[in-house]
């Protein structure tokens, strides 16, 4: 009997490590990781981290996530410093690595801008901002690096024709907006719904003009070095996220609607205009990725040369998906 027992409890012990290893063992809150996770905002850019943790996929994981909301600015040294695990705000991640910071990302969550240009109704078309002022959110941001963009695109001169306001959260920047300080700001959805239904209105949304990926996991070279079965769980449990996202409009909607408390007419406005641009496999053209590289450079003056090799590392993502029996491409 005795031999029996003991042969059985063998076999259960060996059965559980099989699971952990596969994943499928549900952890309980005493043996779930903490990680923290820096998000700028609560809304459809940011809804891939949402989704993870309130749909529970970080659970899922053995991961207790925690998401900070913090500029982007500040993200930067957070996640340089280890006062934050990792670092959703993209554009943060790849000014900090091209400025030498031992940062890098990891996966790609959004290929196209969410964001759209909201402006005061006078203005009718994008050449009337000439002489104007944009509310960004911080110099340096996605936000700086797309109105930037946006407006060489329409044969205006970033550095002279108009003016950037750092106006912080996508409320600060409809604030700004309101008093009249600016004539428009870049939002992310559902901002732009917000500030329609205040009467000002969308002009131009940035994903009908460029493809720029926009958000991903970005993390320290140490994580990345030392950790690799953690972040391995991250990006498990974000792809996750992204395809509940692509896959299942009304779950996004109530989980948007709920985190960044808006209207549900509002989140499923922002739900429509934006849930494509989500990737369905963590992963970007490479010549995306050089434009992201690109464009940064010519933010901060940067000269030199600079791989996408040097700032993205996508080879966690492409063994998950070879686990899962899909093509990385």
């Amino acid at each position: 009997m005795a031999v029996r027992d003991n042969a059985i409890r063998r076999i259960k012990q060996i059965f559980g490590f099989i699971l952990l290893v596969n994943g499928a063992v549900d952890f309980t809150p005493a043996q779930a990781q903490k990680i923290s996770i820096a998000v700028s905002n609560p809304d459809m850019s940011f809804l891939s981290g949402g989704v993870a943790k309130f749909k529970g996929f970080f659970k899922e994981e053995g991961l207790d996530a925690e998401l900070v909301q913090i500029t982007a600015n500040v993200s930067i040294a957070a996640l340089a410093g280890g006062n934050v695990d990792y670092n959703l705000i993209l554009q943060s991640v790849v000014t900090g690595n091209l400025r030498g910071l031992p940062i890098k990302v990891a996966g790609i969550l959004i290929e196209r801008p969410n964001h759209v240009v909201v402006v005061n109704p006078k203005i009718v078309r994008f050449a009337d901002l000439k002489g104007k002022k944009i509310a960004i959110s911080s110099f340096g941001s996605v936000t700086d690096i797309l109105a930037r963009l946006t407006v060489e695109h329409f044969k205006l001169n970033p550095n002279k024709d108009v003016q950037f306001v750092a106006a912080g959260s996508g409320s600060g920047r409809l604030a700004q907006l309101e008093s009249g300080l600016v004539d428009a700001a870049l939002v992310s959805p559902p901002s732009d719904q917000v500030a329609e239904s205040r009467g000002f209105k969308s002009l131009l949304r940035t994903r009908d003009i460029m493809i720029f990926p926009v958000n991903g996991l970005g993390l320290h070279e140490q994580k990345l070095k030392n950790h690799r079965g953690e972040v391995k769980r991250v990006l498990r449990g974000l792809l996750k996220a992204n395809r509940f996202i692509l896959d299942d409009r009304k779950g996004a909607v109530d989980i948007l609607q709920k985190w960044s408390r808006t209207p549900l007419s509002v989140a499923e406005q922002g739900y429509a205009s934006s849930a494509a641009n989500f990737t369905r496999n963590l992963l970007a053209p490479r010549d995306a990725l050089e434009k992201v590289i690109q464009s940064t450079k010519l933010n901060i003056d940067l000269k030199r040369e600079v791989s996408p090799d040097e700032v993205f590392d996508f080879s966690l993502m492409r063994e998950i998906l070879k686990e899962m029996g899909e093509s990385p491409g």
